[in-house]
């Protein structure tokens, strides 16, 4: 995979400027943002992280987390999600043009690996199966899970009207609420997956614990979000597109992510950074912009043959040092 293929430049940069433009209307009055400990491992010791677009992140200095704070608050994420610009582009534009490749690239392969995952976590498909999606957008992956045949039904979970209409109209059914508002019973899951989900939430703690909540006894749960452990996140630091407030607020360490876990209540069955993009990204960005200072070391990876750049990438996902990171996490 290039990251041209799910991100065309053009394309998201115009969603990166627009997110900027939004960030004068929806984010301006800073005497409303709140401060707040570490999403990760609950600390409250931190050290200076990173200042871009005004918004301040720091550091964890337990668990080494990137996280937004002080930050907004929860009825100005709600407004910002309702009206902005960037987020109604993301909606329309972006994904309706980058939709197949997603399928083929991301959706596809991840359904795949739902269904290896479901065979050996919860054996073979029952009556009454249930599987769930949190956050599930435009219903693609769901469209996915559904060709597999493995799950009796099949429930996505979508807060955003549009989308979920736009679910609906793919045939399936969607609860039209935040996972946070799911109450306990409501929904009882052998599967859930949040993809991408995460880096955006107020309290990740509250929003694994809603999770869990979904699952049945033994059900499983798989999420994706990015990493600050990362390496194209690490090299660009500031000049990632990965942070980019106000959509990324929590950009948790590996080592903050196992305890994040923990803390709620979930059981770890498997952590790894399977990402393919961190070479091919610091190397789009730096071609972008030659201006952006490289670490030698990083520079002699970037401007290596693709035998060494491929060579390097596969070091990164086994050796957990890919800004993507996925979890598959139990409820015991």
């Amino acid at each position: 995979m290039k990251e041209s293929e799910i991100r065309p430049q053009q394309l998201f940069n115009r969603y990166l400027e627009l997110s900027h433009q939004d960030i004068e209307r929806f984010f301006s009055d800073h005497k409303r943002f709140e401060e707040t400990d570490c999403p990760a491992c609950g600390s409250d010791q931190r050290e200076p992280g990173l200042v871009k677009f005004d918004f301040i992140y720091v550091l964890c200095a337990r668990c080494g987390s990137l996280y937004l704070s002080p930050r907004p608050t929860m009825a100005m994420y709600d407004r910002y999600y309702q009206e902005s610009e960037s987020v109604k582009f993301w909606s329309t534009h972006f994904f309706k043009e980058t939709a197949e490749a997603r399928r083929h690239k991301i959706f596809r392969p991840r359904a795949l690996l739902v269904e290896q995952w479901a065979n050996k976590c919860g054996g073979q498909p029952g009556e009454g199966d249930l599987f769930v999606d949190i956050g599930s957008g435009y219903g693609i992956f769901l469209d996915e899970i559904k060709r597999l045949k493995r799950f009796d039904r099949i429930l996505g979970i979508e807060p955003a009207p549009d989308l979920a209409r736009k679910c609906r109209e793919r045939g399936f059914e969607v609860f039209e609420k935040k996972i946070e508002e799911i109450e306990k019973g409501e929904v009882e899951a052998r599967f859930a997956t949040a993809f991408e989900v995460l880096e955006h939430v107020i309290n990740p703690l509250e929003f694994l614990q809603s999770a869990g909540r979904t699952l049945r006894r033994g059900g499983s749960l798989m999420f994706t979000t990015l990493t600050v452990s990362g390496f194209d996140i690490q090299v660009l630091w500031e000049n990632s597109k990965s942070v980019h407030p106000p959509h990324h607020i929590n950009l948790l360490s590996v080592e903050g992510m196992c305890r994040l876990i923990e803390r709620s209540g979930l059981y770890l069955e498997d952590l790894s950074t399977p990402g393919e993009l961190d070479v091919d990204i610091v190397k789009n960005i730096c071609a972008e912009n030659t201006n952006i200072p490289l670490p030698r070391f990083a520079a002699s990876i970037v401007a290596a043959s693709d035998e060494v750049r491929d060579n390097f990438q596969k070091f990164l996902r086994a050796n957990r040092f890919s800004s993507h990171i996925r979890v598959i996490a139990t409820v015991n």
